[in-house]
């Protein structure tokens, strides 16, 4: 009987998450209407390691010709910066502005080091802070830019392309059926508290108001900081349903390890930052769900009978066509990907060490993580 009860709890839960989310997907405006990409200047800073790096980079200069694009590469990265070189000379009439730099002081995030220098040289009207790992399609920067008429800062939703090996696959999993139930499910009911930091956009004069970049350089999650200065600022965030494609190579089960742990810990970070009410519903939303599916499977094969096997038949379907009516997914993994979810959360509460490409760091907080090796 047990099994029934927990098996309709989570149903309830994430079916409240799935359809709260197409709700807002469907009654978003839809606007798309061309923006003048003259305006724009786009902001990638750039560290080599990733084999779908030339690849990505070469994606967006077509779809998004006649925007800027600011490369910001390291002063040591020579394979970035060959990259970079021969994109240039690839796609001559792309209006690229490459950027390199010292490695940053103790302390100071890398990225953010990089995007405050490109952003006092920049003088268009909107910039974008874009992943070197993010293929921002056409109809999505012409929402993002859209929606800034009306709000200060714009935001859209990572979509990761499936990969061949099991790593990229199980990351692609984790992303894919989350991304749309995390940052939509709850937009009915409050506005966002943060942003998908792989891609935002805002107006420069505006942002530039509020300090710009200046304040946030000793905070470790860009996003994260981002945000919060908008927010502390009376400004709005608008979250949209719109994608952005993110292509990552993972090479194996250590790299997948690492990235998950690095996204939990920050995901900690605002965890603990918010109100006791957020903290509930962040709870209850997306920290219980994973533990109620595994005792359900769990219920299902260690006592088996007609009181656990049918809710665990019904919860797999009924969660297999939820998902898939969001995004489409992959059976196995998906189910693998949420069940370890626990897991992954457990190990950013014990280990605040983290790799962030070449660099490791011992996280405290957003404004206190030290370089260690």
């Amino acid at each position: 009987m047990l099994s029934i009860i927990v098996s309709l709890v989570y149903i309830a839960i994430v079916g409240f998450k799935v359809l709260s989310a197409r709700h807002y997907r469907e009654n978003f405006p839809k606007n798309t209407a061309h923006c003048d990409r003259k305006k724009i200047s786009i902001f990638q800073p750039i560290l080599s390691g990733d084999p779908q790096l030339p690849q990505t980079l070469a994606a967006n200069l077509t779809p998004l010709h006649g925007a800027t694009f600011y490369w910001l590469v390291d002063e040591k990265d020579n394979e970035a910066q060959n990259i970079v070189d021969a994109l240039i000379a690839q796609h001559p009439t792309a209006n690229i502005i490459t950027m390199c730099f010292p490695e940053p002081p103790e302390g100071i995030n890398p990225k953010l080091f990089k995007v405050s220098q490109a952003f006092s040289a920049c003088q268009s009207d909107y910039c974008v802070v874009l992943d070197d790992d993010t293929i921002l399609p056409e109809e999505s920067l012409n929402v993002l830019i859209q929606e800034l008429t009306h709000y200060q800062l714009t935001t859209g939703l990572p979509r990761y392309q499936t990969g061949e090996n099991f790593a990229t696959k199980l990351l692609a999993a984790f992303v894919n059926n989350n991304s749309t139930t995390t940052y939509l499910s709850l937009l009915p009911f409050m506005p966002p508290i943060t942003i998908n930091g792989m891609c935002y956009a805002f107006e420069r004069e505006w942002f530039k108001s509020i300090g710009g970049f200046e304040p946030l350089l000793p905070c470790l999650t860009d996003d994260l900081a981002v945000a919060e200065q908008v927010l502390a600022n009376n400004g709005k965030i608008r979250q949209t349903p719109y994608n952005q494609i993110i292509a990552t190579s993972l090479s194996g089960k250590k790299e997948y390890l690492q990235q998950m742990h690095r996204w939990y810990l920050f995901a900690n970070i605002l965890f603990f930052k918010q109100s006791i009410k957020n903290q509930t519903l962040i709870l209850l939303l997306y920290a219980l769900p994973p533990l109620l599916l595994l005792f359900v499977i769990a219920n299902g094969f260690v006592a088996p009978s007609i009181f656990t096997t049918i809710p665990l038949l019904c919860t797999l379907s009924l969660r297999h066509i939820l998902l898939n009516a969001s995004n489409k997914t992959n059976g196995v993994i998906s189910l693998v990907s949420e069940l370890i979810q626990s897991l992954h959360m457990t190990h950013a509460l014990i280990s605040k060490k983290i790799r962030w490409r070449s660099r490791y760091y011992h996280v405290h907080s957003n404004r206190d993580f030290r370089n260690v090796q």
